[in-house]
């Protein structure tokens, strides 16, 4: 049987949207295997949208060297989150959920702002003013970190009009 890859690449290839078995095949192992060691990395069960949204996050401020962990209770952080959802297309927001993600996008674009973490502040979740180097992300990126491609970009992306893609209910 195969081998995983090192961590840094399995986080990568979970935030470039490949799918347990798709890695699996890649590396000779079973999906199982896979899932066993994201759960391992993330600490949590894996959930579609959930873990996604997490692995994003991750990329940018991963939770070992950043402690993110300790931030993920305050209301800009859960906005995000739930942001991030909905732009993957997630199904399981809630109406309230689906307004808080709107809401995030209708602040950022009438306000000119990117979210970031600064962590010299009591809340460290704080905006700041659009850089043209942010371009359309919700996130100021941090310098040196990868960032997503594809969908996992768009994600963290504003959408082209308020309600933007993921908004419809069937």
């Amino acid at each position: 049987m195969a081998k995983l890859p090192d961590n840094e690449t399995l986080r990568r290839l979970f935030r470039e949207g490949l799918s347990d078995l798709q890695i699996a095949q890649a590396y000779g192992c079973t999906p199982a295997a896979v899932n066993a060691r994201y759960i391992l990395l993330m600490k949590e069960p894996r959930k579609p949208w959930s873990n996604t949204a997490s692995a994003i996050l991750e990329a940018a401020w991963p939770r070992e060297e950043f402690d993110r962990g300790k931030f993920t209770h305050f209301n800009r952080s859960r906005d995000l989150t739930t942001f991030i959802r909905w732009r993957l297309g997630d199904p399981t927001l809630t109406e309230k959920q689906l307004l808080r993600a709107r809401n995030f996008t209708k602040h950022q674009k009438r306000d000119g702002v990117v979210l970031t973490l600064d962590w010299s502040k009591d809340n460290p979740w704080v905006f700041l003013p659009r850089e043209p180097s942010d371009g359309e992300l919700v996130i100021r990126w941090p310098e040196g970190r990868e960032l997503p491609k594809g969908p996992h970009l768009e994600a963290i992306s504003l959408p082209p009009t308020p309600d933007g893609p993921g908004t419809q209910r069937d």
